[in-house]
C-alpha cells in the first residue's frame, strides 16, 4: 500500500489508536466524528448514540432503533442518527464552521453542504445494494472497485467544479469520506480473504489518485488527510442459538408491531449482547419500560429466575456488566463479572465514576486481590491504577492501551450513563457469535467485531498531506483525538464537548 506508506512516513501515525465501546460501526464513527463519547446526552456535553441498535424505552410504546439491517422496515432510521447525536455535541464539519463541506457515502452528515448520494434514500439504497450484491464473490471484485472509485472521483469533482455542488464557487474546506466496502467484504468473506486484502490495496490506489489530483490543483500543501478505521475484526469459532434462552426462562421478545406484551428485548448480540428487561412498575402494556432493579432481576419473569445466573448459562458467556440502582449521570457504580473458563468461578469487580465532561473520572476495583475481571492485575503498568483512586481517560489510556479491554474502566460507565443503554451487557469474548438484532437472528457471519480484545479495538491512524504536519509516530492515542487534531491544524478551537486531545500538542 505505497500511498498509505508515503503518508505515514511524512506525517503523524500510530499503530495503537483505541476505539470506543462497543467496537461496532456506530457508536465508534460517532465518537471519531464528534471527538467525544456517549453519556447522558440530555444533561452533559456528549453524543447520544450508545450502540448500533437500542430500545427507546422512555416513550409509550417503546420503539426499536436500528441503524442497520438493510431490507428491514427499520433501515430508514439510520438517518435519525444525526438527530440522535443530540445537541450537546458537534460533528467535525460543524466545528470547522465557515466554508463548503462535503460528506461522501457517510451517514453522519450534520454540518454538510453537499452529501453523496444526493438524497438520504439514495444513500440508503447504495449501502443496501453493496450489502447484497457483494455476496457474489466474482461480482464483488468489480463492485468494490467501482464503489471505491466513486468516493474519490466525487470528491475530486467537488474541488474541480465546486459551483455544481455548493452555493459558492469555493472548494470544500472539510470533507468526510467513508469507504464502506472494507466492512462489507470483511463480514462476507473475512479479513484474511484475498478479496479483502485486494480491496484495501484498491483503496490505497484511489487515495493515490486523490493525492495526485489535489497536488496538481495546488491544494495538497494546504490539506490534512486523516485515515483510520472505526473498529477491528475477529473470527468467531461458531454461531450460537439464542432460542434456548427464551424457552428456558419463559421470556418473550418485545416488538412494538409483533409482540407488545414481550418482556425482554435483546437489542443486539454478536459477541456482545445488550439485554433490556421490562420493569414491574409499569402500568399497562403500552406504558414505557422502567428499568428493573437488581433485586427484581434476581427473581424475574414468569419463572422468577435470577437473570444474572441465566445469562451466564448462554453458551460462551464470559463477561457481564450492569449498573447499580440509583446511579446518576454525575456519579454511580457499574458491576462487573467474569466467568473463569476452567473453574466456572465467577469473579466480581466494580467501576465507580464521578464527574462529567472533562472532569469525568473512574475507579476500577476487584474483589479478588490476585485475579480481576479485565486481567489488569497481571500487568505491571495497569495494576498500579487498581489502588482505590479515581483516574482520567488519558491515565487509563496510558495504563491499558497495550491490553485487552483497553480504556474499558472509562468507556463502560459512559455507555451506561446514556438512558438509551441496556440493563445488562454480556460478552462471549468472540468465542461464539449470535448475530441477533432486537431478538431476531440475522445472518451467518462469523467474521465480525464488537468485543474488547485488541484485534477488535486497536486501530491504525495516519494524519498527513500538508508539509505543515510534523513527522512523528504516536505510541498510542484514542479515536476521539482525531477531530481535535484536525481542528487544531485549522487554527480553530474544538467544541466544548470534545474529550480527545490534539496530537500536535
Amino acid at each position: 500500500m505505497p500511498n498509505f506508506k508515503k503518508l505515514m512516513e511524512n506525517g503523524i501515525f500510530s499503530k495503537t489508536c483505541v476505539t470506543d465501546f462497543p467496537s461496532v460501526t456506530y457508536p465508534t464513527q460517532c465518537s471519531i466524528i464528534t471527538g467525544t463519547y456517549t453519556g447522558d446526552y440530555r444533561r452533559e456535553l456528549c453524543h447520544g448514540v450508545p450502540a448500533y441498535h437500542w430500545l427507546g424505552r422512555y416513550i409509550s410504546p417503546p420503539f426499536l432503533r436500528n441503524y442497520g439491517a438493510p431490507g428491514s422496515d427499520e433501515f430508514i432510521q439510520i438517518y435519525k442518527m444525526n438527530t440522535d447525536l443530540g445537541e450537546n455535541c458537534q460533528t467535525l464539519l460543524e466545528m470547522i464552521g465557515e466554508g463548503n463541506h462535503a460528506s461522501i457515502t457517510q451517514f453522519i452528515s450534520r454540518g454538510t453542504d453537499y452529501i453523496y448520494p444526493e438524497s438520504k434514500v439514495k444513500l440508503g439504497l447504495y449501502y443496501e445494494f453493496l450489502q447484497y450484491a457483494m455476496r457474489n464473490r466474482k461480482r464483488a471484485k468489480g463492485l468494490m472497485a467501482l464503489a471505491n472509485s466513486i468516493v474519490v472521483r466525487k470528491l475530486i469533482d467537488n474541488f474541480k467544479r465546486p459551483k455544481k455542488y455548493f452555493k459558492s464557487n469555493e472548494p470544500p474546506i472539510g470533507s468526510n469520506l467513508w469507504f464502506m466496502t472494507s466492512d462489507v467484504i470483511m463480514h462476507l468473506f473475512g479479513y484474511d480473504s484475498y478479496l479483502y486484502k485486494l480491496n484495501l490495496m484498491h483503496i490505497d490506489k484511489v487515495m493515490g489518485i486523490l493525492i495526485n489530483e489535489l497536488d496538481e490543483m495546488g491544494y495538497l500543501k494546504d490539506t490534512a488527510i486523516a485515515i483510520t478505521a472505526d473498529h477491528g475484526n475477529y473470527k468467531a469459532k461458531s454461531i450460537g442459538n439464542i432460542l434456548p434462552f427464551y424457552s428456558r426462562t419463559g421470556l418473550t421478545n418485545y416488538h412494538p408491531k409483533k409482540n407488545i406484551t414481550g418482556n425482554v428485548n435483546i437489542a443486539e448480540f454478536g459477541g456482545v449482547g445488550m439485554f433490556n428487561f421490562k420493569g414491574s412498575n409499569n402500568t399497562g402494556n403500552d406504558a414505557y419500560w422502567a428499568r428493573p432493579s437488581i433485586k427484581e432481576l434476581e427473581k424475574y419473569g414468569p419463572k422468577k429466575l435470577n437473570m444474572f445466573e441465566e445469562l451466564f448459562k448462554i453458551k460462551g458467556t464470559s463477561l457481564m456488566y450492569f449498573r447499580e440502582d440509583g446511579n446518576t449521570y454525575k456519579k454511580g457504580t457499574i458491576h462487573l463479572k467474569r466467568k473463569d473458563e476452567k473453574s466456572g468461578k465467577i469473579l466480581s469487580g466494580t467501576i465507580e465514576y464521578k464527574g462529567i465532561g472533562k472532569e469525568f473520572k473512574t475507579k476500577y476495583a476487584s474483589e479478588d486481590n490476585e485475579n480481576d475481571v479485565f486481567g489488569f492485575l497481571k500487568d505491571d503498568k495497569a495494576n498500579k491504577l487498581l489502588n482505590g483512586n479515581f483516574y482520567s481517560i488519558d491515565e487509563w489510556l496510558d495504563a491499558t492501551h497495550h491490553l485487552d479491554h483497553a480504556l474499558y474502566p472509562d468507556l463502560i460507565p459512559r455507555h451506561f450513563k446514556n438512558p438509551r443503554s441496556s440493563d445488562i451487557i454480556i460478552s462471549t469474548k468472540g468465542s461464539i457469535v449470535y448475530n441477533v438484532t432486537h431478538g431476531k437472528p440475522q445472518n451467518g457471519h462469523i467474521f465480525t467485531h464488537d468485543i474488547g480484545l485488541q484485534e477488535s479495538t486497536i486501530l491504525p491512524l495516519i494524519i498527513a498531506g500538508s508539509p505543515d504536519i510534523p513527522q512523528k509516530e504516536i505510541s498510542y492515542c484514542k479515536s476521539t483525538d482525531i477531530t481535535p487534531t484536525l481542528i487544531n491544524l485549522l487554527g480553530k478551537k474544538p467544541h466544548d464537548s470534545v474529550i480527545g486531545k490534539s496530537l500536535l500538542q
